[in-house]
Order: structure tokens, then C-alpha cells, then sequence
């Protein structure tokens, strides 16, 4: 029997350093795809010397959905050049790899890594806070941006390594983590930390089935807190931009938003199948390659999207599911759908339940990333996957756990 743990904790933290913490400073901005790569080579290995295939059958299903769609792309499709479509493929897969590399494989931190884990987080992000408030935020992380992803990150993997022993005190250090993505600015992280309040210290699973007057209230108030701060950006790219009224002539400033606008247009010409990788609303369609449908939709002049000066090109994740039709999107939200039913809670446990709202928090923070940003491709994305089959794994193994037990129970 191989053991694996070691090798992909020295891969996540990689991940976590190299991938999400100094992706910007450094040279080398392909850190997360080549670690991505060596994740998918571990499972190789697992499946080559502990004879592990019958556990990878999502990441089976997974490889050949994506390679099905890059011969479609290569050879029924001619939108960008091959090494784009390439490019595009990897990207688009690497989120997936990364959570059935964790739930299939079977590796877990051990109580010494998790400890490590939670010291780093809180140095990681009291680090961030002193750059930030000598005013280098930007030179070290690019973008102020960047300072509520991370500091989601680095939230996360904290709870993940607590949430069997998660003490008043580690509630206390995680929210204040939390709170240094205040520096961001920004309306996503706002709307986040609003939902992370609410699942974090009052939501209670099954809740919403018996729901009482004040629950309500509660319900909505949160939903009208999440809205107020996220109200820039809902008008910014879908009220503003003319997503719902039709508007052909957009401002050049609008260059992520026409990517919505477009989008449906692109869905419906391209229904069952899409437009094919490295065509739309993705990095492959504009800085690998520059993608003809840019032009054949009249956004190819838009400020944000010139051919050769593509920066807002990848800033939107849900546009680019046009590249792949109404069967990709059923397949994209089937997962999500199957993820979930494997965090859900069937038993009552306190573990359960723990895995059960790091599992939404997860979720929620990758749908409101990606309605303005692709942090679900990038180093971050990949983290929180990964976490997120670590999550859906021990909530199995809890679930198998208590049905072997009432079985035992029952024969007796």
C-alpha cells in the first residue's frame, strides 16, 4: 500500500503558498495548473499501485465529458486555434480534478497538519493585514480584490481543520480572519460575509422545513442585507449594462457585462453543444488565442476585450458555460446537485452538521465569485474544491458509519 498523505499535503500547501498567497508576485503564473497536474498524477499512481479504480469513477466521467467537448472544439468547431482549445481544456477541468483527487483518494490531515494548517492561516492572514496597512497591498497582491478571496481561503481551511473541535475561541479568530477581506472593497466579499454570519452562527439544518415567523424574518433580512451590499454590482452587470432590457449599443465600459448580454445570444446559437472550449468569455478565448466569435457578435472592438488587450475577458465565470451548450450547463448543475446530496444531512451529528454548512459556505462562495470573477479556476477555486471533497467524503463516512451501525442494531 502507497501512502499519499504526505505527498498531497506537500501539494496543497504548494497550492495554498505558490497558487492562491504569491500567485501574483510570481514569474511563473501556471504554478496552480502544473500542481493541478501533479494531483492527477497521484491519483494515477493510487489507482496504478493500491488498485483504486472503482473509486474514480466521477473523475472518469468527468475526463471524458471534457475530452468529448475538446474533440468537438478541435474537429466540429474552428473558433480558435488548437493550442487555445488545449489551454482551455485544462482550465475548464482542473477545479474537478482537484475535488475528486480529495474524495476519491481517501488522504486526510492528520491532527499534527491540520494544527500546522491553522497556524499558518492565522499567520498567512495577520501578515496580509500589516501589508495592507503599509500600503504595499497592491505591489504583493495585484489587486485589492484579492485580499477578500484570500482571506476566504485561508477562513476556510481554518474551519475545515476545526470543525470536529471547533471551540468558541477558534469561532473568534476565524471571523476576525474573515473580516480582513473588508479591505477588498468589494460587494461579493460584503454578500459573503453576510451569508457566512448567518450560516455560521444561526442557521440550523432542517430549519426551513418547520420555519416560524421570526425565522423568517431572520431569512429575510439577510437576504435584504446580501442585496444591499451586492446592489453595485447586480446593477452594474445586469440592470446598467442593458442584460435585461436588450440594449444593443453598450458603453466600452461594460466590457465584462456585455459578456452576459452576448451570452444567451451565443447559448442559443450554439444550444445543444455550445460554442466549444477556448470560444467565449474565458482566458484561452483572448490571450491564447483570440476567439472569431468575438467578431461574428461585434464585441471584438469592445474596450476590455480588443484582440491583443483582452483584461476583463475571464473576469466572469457563468457566461462561459455558453461554451458548452444546454448539455454541458445539465451536467455543470448535476454535479453541484450531487455534491450537495453528498454534504446533506441524514443523521443527526454534530460532525455532520459542521461538514454540512462548511459544504454551503463553500458553494456560496463560489457561485457569488463567479458571477464577477473565474476565482473557481484559479488557485483559490482549487483549494476550496478540494476542501469541498474532503467535505463530502467525511460526511459519507459518517453516513456509512451510522447505517452499518442501525444495521447491526437491527440483527440484533
Amino acid at each position: 500500500m502507497v501512502s499519499l498523505n504526505k505527498i498531497f499535503f506537500g501539494l496543497f500547501f504548494l497550492m495554498l503558498i505558490v497558487g492562491v498567497y504569491t500567485y501574483q508576485m510570481l514569474w511563473f503564473q501556471s504554478s496552480d495548473e502544473l500542481i493541478t497536474l501533479l494531483m492527477a498524477l497521484l491519483c494515477m499512481l493510487d489507482m496504478l499501485a493500491n488498485k483504486n479504480h472503482q473509486r474514480y469513477k466521477g473523475l472518469f466521467a468527468v475526463v471524458g465529458v471534457m475530452t468529448f467537448y475538446l474533440l468537438y472544439s478541435m474537429f466540429a468547431l474552428h473558433y480558435n486555434t488548437p493550442k487555445a482549445i488545449l489551454y482551455d481544456f485544462f482550465i475548464q477541468i482542473k477545479p474537478f480534478i482537484a475535488f475528486y483527487a480529495a474524495y476519491s483518494m481517501g488522504v486526510r490531515f492528520d491532527a499534527s497538519q491540520k494544527q500546522f494548517l491553522k497556524r499558518l492561516c492565522v499567520f498567512l492572514s495577520v501578515l496580509m493585514l500589516t501589508i495592507i496597512l503599509a500600503g504595499a497591498g497592491k505591489k504583493i497582491f495585484f489587486h485589492v480584490a484579492y485580499y477578500g478571496i484570500i482571506s476566504t481561503v485561508l477562513f476556510l481551511i481554518y474551519y475545515y481543520c476545526s470543525y470536529q473541535r471547533l471551540t468558541k475561541r477558534d469561532k473568534i479568530v476565524m471571523m476576525l480572519m474573515l473580516a480582513v477581506g473588508f479591505f477588498s472593497t468589494r460587494s461579493k466579499f460584503y454578500g459573503f460575509f453576510v451569508v457566512a454570519m448567518y450560516v455560521f452562527f444561526w442557521y440550523k439544518p432542517g430549519m426551513l422545513v418547520r420555519v416560524k415567523l421570526k425565522q423568517w424574518i431572520t431569512i429575510v433580512l439577510v437576504f435584504c442585507a446580501v442585496l444591499y451590499v451586492a446592489w453595485g454590482k447586480i446593477n452594474y452587470y445586469f440592470i446598467s449594462s442593458g442584460f435585461f432590457s436588450g440594449a444593443e449599443n453598450m458603453d466600452d465600459s461594460f466590457a465584462r457585462a456585455v459578456l452576459y448580454v452576448r451570452a444567451p445570444q451565443v447559448l442559443a446559437d450554439h444550444f445543444f453543444l455550445g460554442s466549444g472550449l477556448a470560444s467565449y468569455a474565458t482566458f484561452s478565448s483572448g490571450d491564447v488565442g483570440y476567439s472569431l466569435l468575438y467578431k461574428e457578435y461585434n464585441i471584438d472592438e469592445v474596450w476590455g476585450l480588443l484582440e491583443g488587450d483582452c483584461p476583463f475577458v475571464s473576469d466572469t465565470f457563468f457566461p462561459e458555460l455558453a461554451q458548452f451548450g444546454i448539455v454541458g450547463i445539465f451536467i455543470f448543475f448535476y454535479f453541484w446537485v450531487w455534491v450537495y446530496k453528498k454534504i446533506k444531512i441524514s443523521v443527526v451529528d454534530s460532525d455532520a452538521i459542521a461538514l454540512y454548512k462548511g459544504g454551503l459556505l463553500i458553494m456560496t462562495f463560489l457561485f457569488i465569485e463567479s458571477i464577477a470573477g473565474s476565482a473557481f479556476l484559479q488557485g483559490s477555486g482549487i483549494v476550496v474544491m478540494i476542501l469541498l471533497g474532503f467535505m463530502a467524503r467525511d460526511a459519507v463516512v459518517i453516513k456509512e458509519h451510522y447505517e452499518c451501525s442501525a444495521k447491526r442494531i437491527g440483527e440484533v
